[in-house]
């Protein structure tokens, strides 16, 4: 059966600079799941956007069941000795019926500088006739343990096979050996659970299968450093691919634009296949350009497999020029356009995505923004610090960081549909009023004096 997995809502504790912070997307808040669900968040530079980002960056390694990056433990905040993320997916079937919410909620500590996960918990809630029923804990898990709770299910799994509580010790021992996931690791407890029958089969391994397979083929993270060029002049270029049987998977294929490159047969296909699929769109976003790909003949790869020398060029008009010389803005689209592809078409994918106005003109921002919001079937979660989104957006596709870290998230309440979203936000951050305060104020002549001050203090030395 083909699952679809949505983004309900997401919960931080002690994260970064978030004690606590918890948002929901604007279908959950509407309670539809078939209407575009775009999130957009804004707030002052320090109050914790990106920690967001970060957030998901970290839960898509671990749904995967990787093993938790060596600066994981950064992410805790410096007064607490634990970070805490809980995320709620709605599972649905091929009739876009709703099967359950499902949340995950994962805390990771650290020791000796080196961060672990110290426990886990995947509940649900089943939907019902008058709504959903109350949360049923499937698996609890805590670093150390040879079984998990409940007690009972445990016993109940372990009497459905002879190898299973050993299967199970082992997958807690490697859990705790590589940093990693024991409901979702690679080599641990995900094997165990997807080989489950029966009963178990529609409580344990189709949730957890679903939801591993969502991580791995639609949830794409970009940070800054993965949108657009980076400071290397690579250009890194997400992409959602089928294989022969029809299973999706993420990839990302860097481009060097200082010179040409040799990529494989399968890359060059695949990059042949993208600039085609961009190609369709982008001249209704840049008028009059395109993209082309140069080939220089075969050669071998570092590696010894046959492969291509290439280097993509833009065509303005016919003329092509390496793509290297086109603007930040217009390469930043083309690294994110087949995604953005994926998130218009596909209900299941979610992109979340860092500064996503970076180098972006704004009235084009504002534009493709509105057709997201209107027509997008997928989802997309993004920080900005561009206002004239919040011109093209309904209010309950934005949320605003406060100076609280304590309740980091909020949305602006009493707005009415004849307001100007943006000109709100900016009489809120004068004159206040919202029930949090959204910017912590600074003063221009402080800042001037500070300047003044630190010049002099230089001189002095």
């Amino acid at each position: 059966m083909n699952m679809t997995v949505r983004l309900e809502e997401m919960e931080l504790e002690d994260f970064k600079n978030v004690r606590h912070g918890k948002f929901q997307m604007p279908s959950a808040l509407k309670k539809e799941t078939r209407t575009a669900d775009i999130l957009g968040i804004y707030g002052q530079n320090g109050s914790g956007k990106t920690a967001v980002i970060d957030a998901f960056c970290m839960l898509q390694r671990i749904l995967c069941g990787k093993a938790l990056e060596d600066d994981a433990a950064s992410y805790i905040n410096v007064d607490s000795s634990k970070a805490t993320i809980s995320l709620t997916l709605r599972i649905l079937d091929s009739r876009m019926e709703t099967l359950g919410l499902y949340t995950y909620r994962i805390s990771v500590a650290s020791k000796d500088g080196k961060a672990f996960i110290d426990s886990e918990i995947l509940s649900v809630r089943k939907k019902q006739e008058n709504g959903y029923g109350r949360e049923k804990v499937l698996i609890r898990y805590e670093q150390g343990s040879l079984d998990f709770k409940p007690e009972a299910t445990f016993k109940r799994i372990v009497k459905a096979s002879k190898n299973t509580a050993l299967d199970l010790m082992v997958a807690s021992r490697m859990a705790e050996r590589t940093a990693s996931s024991f409901i979702f690791g690679r080599d641990g407890g995900f094997d165990v659970f997807s080989r489950l029958e029966g009963d178990f089969k529609e409580d344990y391994a189709m949730p957890i299968s679903t939801i591993r397979s969502y991580a791995e083929t639609s949830l794409v993270v970009l940070s800054t450093r993965e949108s657009g060029i980076g400071k290397d002049d690579k250009l890194h270029l997400s992409f959602q691919k089928k294989n022969t049987q029809g299973m999706a998977s993420l990839g990302q294929l860097t481009i060097d634009l200082r010179h040409s490159q040799v990529l494989t047969i399968e890359e060059e296909k695949q990059l042949r296949r993208m600039i085609k699929e961009m190609n369709t769109v982008l001249s209704a976003i840049v008028p009059h350009l395109e993209l082309g790909l140069y080939t220089a003949g075969e050669e071998l790869t570092d590696s010894g497999k046959k492969g291509v020398r290439i280097e993509i060029v833009s065509l303005k008009n016919g003329k092509a020029i390496p793509l290297r010389f086109e603007s930040e803005g217009i390469i930043k689209i083309i690294s994110i356009l087949n995604i953005l592809l994926c998130v218009y078409n596909n209900p299941s994918v979610c992109l979340v995505i860092d500064e996503f106005d970076a180098s972006i003109f704004e009235y084009l921002l504002g534009e493709l923004i509105s057709v997201f919001s209107q027509g997008a079937k997928g989802q997309m979660i993004f920080t900005s610090h561009n206002l004239r989104i919040l011109e093209m957006i309904d209010k309950d596709s934005v949320i605003f960081s406060t100076s609280n870290p304590d309740n980091r998230y909020i949305r602006m309440t009493n707005i009415k549909n004849t307001n100007n979203l943006r000109d709100v936000y900016i009489r809120s951050i004068l004159l206040g009023g919202t029930k949090e305060n959204i910017y912590e104020e600074t003063d221009s002549h402080e800042i001037g004096m500070a300047l003044r001050k630190a010049w002099r203090e230089d001189e002095e030395k």
